[in-house]
């Protein structure tokens, strides 16, 4: 039986990369027989800033977009975390989107690929551990980080060729994957690149 698995594409603003590798992952992954890729792109939910009077660890959020969010999420076996570095963290879109809900997040496995010039987004990587472990959320030991570099992009800002530029990346991405279906708990997690 395959496992139902989110991608979560953490990023909302113009003209990011986020959704090309999202690309990549969802190409990478098409001929597993293990999983099911569901990709939930941030910027198409358009969660509104959480701004709940009880927060969601005492009461779930009852608008009628944090219920949406919630039914979505709690049909998830596993997720894969997609997300740039901004300012050595995670963007607010996917730290507001973690922090409407608690238990629908509780138990799951995920994975964490991350990306940014500097060093792969290893920083977005751990601060998004912490709030991952604070949630419940079980990553595993691998996770991968995409050092981006100027070259990789054309004057439009889109990929050359994404292939050839995250072609070190598909068998970390691989690994990373095994962990995540694994019917076991993964261990700590440490940024692989």
């Amino acid at each position: 039986m395959s496992k139902n698995i989110k991608l979560v594409i953490g990023s909302t603003r113009q003209n990011r990369v986020g959704k090309s590798i999202a690309s990549w992952i969802e190409d990478k992954l098409a001929n597993n027989s293990t999983i099911t890729l569901e990709t939930i792109d941030l910027k198409e939910e358009n969660l509104p800033i959480m701004d709940s009077p009880i927060p969601p660890a005492y009461a779930a959020v009852d608008t009628e977009a944090a219920k949406a969010w919630s039914r979505k999420i709690r049909t998830a076996d596993g997720f894969i975390f997609l997300t740039p570095e901004y300012n050595r963290s995670i963007p607010a879109s996917l730290k507001n989107a973690l922090d409407y809900l608690v238990t629908e997040w509780k138990d799951k496995p995920a994975i964490i690929v991350s990306y940014g010039y500097i060093d792969g987004g290893k920083n977005a990587t751990s601060h998004l551990q912490d709030v991952l472990d604070w949630l419940k959320v079980r990553h595993g030991k691998v996770s991968v980080a995409i050092k981006l570099q100027q070259d990789m992009f054309n004057e439009a800002g889109a990929f050359v060729d994404i292939d050839l530029s995250l072609s070190n990346y598909s068998e970390d991405l691989m690994e990373a994957l095994k962990q995540l279906t694994a019917d076991k708990e993964p261990e700590l997690s440490v940024a692989i690149h």
